[in-house]
Formats: C-alpha cells, structure tokens, sequence
C-alpha cells in the first residue's frame, strides 16, 4: 500500500505544481508505476478548476475564461507547454531526424515553438469562453461543464500513459522519460478504467463521443511522431497532452450533449 501512496503523489508532484510537503524518491519503479494515477491528476486538475469557477465567477466569459487558463497553466507549471514548444521547434525545422532531436533538447525557443504554445493557448481561451457563455445562457448545466472539465485533462493524461506504455522512447537514459521504462500494460489497462468516471457520471453519447475524439488524435499525433522521430522523447509527451487537451476543448464544443 506504501508503495502505491508514493506513486500516487509522485504522479501529482511530476505532473502538477500542487504542494505536496512529501519528500519521496525518484527511482524508476515508482516513477513507472505513477502513470497509473495519471487520469487521477486529470480529474482533481478539472475539479479545481470547476471550483475555481464557482468561487472565482465574474459573469464575464471572455475573463472567466482567461483566469481559468491561467489556472490550469500554472497548476501544471508550464511542463507541457515546454514540450509542445520544444517539440514544435524539432519538427517544425524539417531537418534530419539527429538534428531535430538536437533542437528539442535546446533550451532555447524558436518561432515555431512560440506560434505552437499561442494557438494552443488561444483555442483553448476561445473554448473555454464558449462553454461558459453556454453556461451562462442555460443551453449546458454545471454538471455538464463539470464532466468536460473533469474528462478532457484526464483523457490526454491517459493518452500519456498509452504512448509511455506502448510506443518506443528514444530520449536516452539521462531524458525524464527513460525513468517510465518499467511501466507496463496492467498500468495502461488500470489507467484506462479510470477514465471511465466521467462517463458513469454523464452517460450519454456526447461523453463517448468526445473521448474517441481525444483517443483518435492521441493516434494521429503519436503516429506522426513516431514517423518523424522514430519514437518518443519526453517532449513528445508534454506535446502530445497539450494538443489533446486543446483538440478536447475544442470538440466540447463542437459535439452536442
């Protein structure tokens, strides 16, 4: 039982900047089996950010929205966003497979990651501001905008734990990544009925629908990496939460519930 109360918190101390005053060793067995926690992470990020809403709620979307955002960055810290750009520098320089792995691992940030994390950011805002404009006007319930703040962050947390488990890591032995190498699928399967929360606590079509959303890009962008990079790096997981977050976000909007 220790050793799954350690992994649980090296899950929220890794992937969030949540206080946590628990000093806890990094080694490679607990890192790998915190991926199973990784939706958990995904719910209590969406649940604070509901409650944030609730308290914090100025009746203006356009700034609910921003504060929100601004929320959910600073609970992860930026982690992901550093991927994506990072990410988006490698891929976007069309250059050779070794030299794109070189300019992710710069800690320097070029236009191509710049003009990645904007979009990001501005869909999401854009998102955001929609669903509680929706709110505000009754066509969706605080309930509904409880379970898609709850299943989008966990699904691409998931979708996490899917590529670390499944797909091949060329990050090295000195990358974050190459501490999940002992996770395996009974971690991914335990992840996988975690997400099954927020359909049990909204069944309805809407639910299902924006989860094979989320699943299918999670293909789509492991796919393409894979293509070009020939695995993936750490960076790659960072950017592969942020697009399925924003691609979540944006099909919330989209799909009718």
């Amino acid at each position: 039982m220790r050793q799954w109360l350690v992994s649980l918190i090296v899950a929220f101390q890794f992937l969030t900047r949540l206080p946590i005053p628990v000093q806890v060793e990094y080694d490679k067995r607990y890192v790998s089996r915190s991926v199973l926690f990784y939706p958990v992470v995904g719910f209590v990020i969406g649940a604070i950010l509901y409650l944030a809403l609730v308290v914090l709620s100025s009746g203006a979307p356009p700034l609910d929205a921003a504060v929100l955002l601004l929320i959910w960055t600073l609970l992860t810290g930026g982690l992901h966003l550093d991927g994506l750009m990072d990410t988006a520098d490698g891929l976007g320089s069309h250059r050779p497979r070794e030299q794109m792995l070189a300019i992710m691992k710069d800690s320097r940030v070029g236009a191509m990651g710049v003009l990645a994390a904007f979009f990001v950011l501005i869909v999401k805002w854009a998102s955001l501001w929609t669903l509680l404009d929706r709110l505000r006007q009754g066509s969706i319930s605080g309930s509904m905008l409880l379970c898609l703040l709850l299943t989008v962050p966990a699904v691409s947390r998931g979708a996490m734990v899917a590529a670390i488990v499944r797909r091949p890591y060329i990050g090295g032995e000195q990358g974050m990544g190459g501490l999940f190498q002992e996770a395996h699928a009974g971690y991914l399967a335990g992840a996988l009925l975690l997400l099954l929360f927020p359909v049990i606590l909204w069944p309805s079509f809407g639910s299902i629908w924006l989860i094979g959303v989320q699943a299918t890009t999670a293909w789509l962008c492991v796919s393409y990496f894979i293509r070009r990079l020939g695995g993936l790096t750490g960076d790659t997981y960072g950017a592969l939460n942020e697009l399925v977050e924003t691609v979540g976000l944006l099909a919330a909007v989209y799909i009718s519930f």
